[in-house]
């Protein structure tokens, strides 16, 4: 094909390098240098390794002495997180009820008719409850904790079947960590409204 070029015509011509920046990922980056060496797998300069943060805290500032039974000095209250492992439930089938088949019969008045009428009674339809499955979720929990026998209760860790209720504080890192540290000073840990729950 020939081309003719007459003055002032302007003429583009579509390089590779023009066509790729439209699906270039990394067109908008502030750092389109180390984009690249991100998307290339070369290396980047000033990355920053993050850790994951732990499965297993607590804050201290929530730590408080709890009154139970009108006393202070063996319980205590706080805020924790932990990894909480739930059992899954089996899949169920209930078969049901067939129940029984009830037939009353009536004479009219004058005594030349009778009526029968039934109706079923104690039927229950069959009924299927899928399983479901475990797992471990991590999250934050109110613990209550018995320095005397050391053992703890979180509330709302759920089981798979209901809350797993007191526990030995060893079934339990973030349990563990706050019975060695508080239950030895418990009589110097503050008590509720001794100060602000946030420090």
């Amino acid at each position: 094909m020939n081309w003719r070029l007459w003055p002032g015509m302007l003429v583009l011509a579509t390089s590779p390098c023009l066509a790729q920046t439209e699906t270039d990922p990394c067109l908008q980056a502030a750092d389109y240098k180390g984009c690249k060496e991100y998307h290339s797998g070369g290396p980047v300069q000033g990355k920053v390794d993050v850790s994951a943060p732990s499965d297993h805290n607590y804050r201290p500032g929530s730590v408080r002495q709890q009154k139970v039974r009108g006393r202070y000095g063996r319980y205590l209250a706080f805020t924790g997180t932990t990894l909480n492992e739930y059992a899954g439930s089996p899949a169920r089938y209930n078969p049901g009820s067939p129940g029984r088949r009830v037939c009353t019969t009536n004479t009219t008045p004058n005594g030349l008719y009778k009526t029968t009428t039934c109706k079923q009674e104690g039927y229950i339809a069959p009924s299927y409850t899928p399983a479901t499955p475990g797992g471990i979720e991590r999250r934050s929990f109110r613990y209550q904790l018995d320095c005397k026998d050391l053992t703890f209760d979180r509330k709302g860790d759920y089981s798979g079947f209901g809350n797993k209720g007191w526990m030995s504080v060893g079934e339990d890192p973030t349990a563990q960590a706050v019975a060695d540290r508080y239950c030895p000073i418990i009589d110097s840990v503050p008590k509720p409204f001794d100060m602000d729950e946030d420090t």
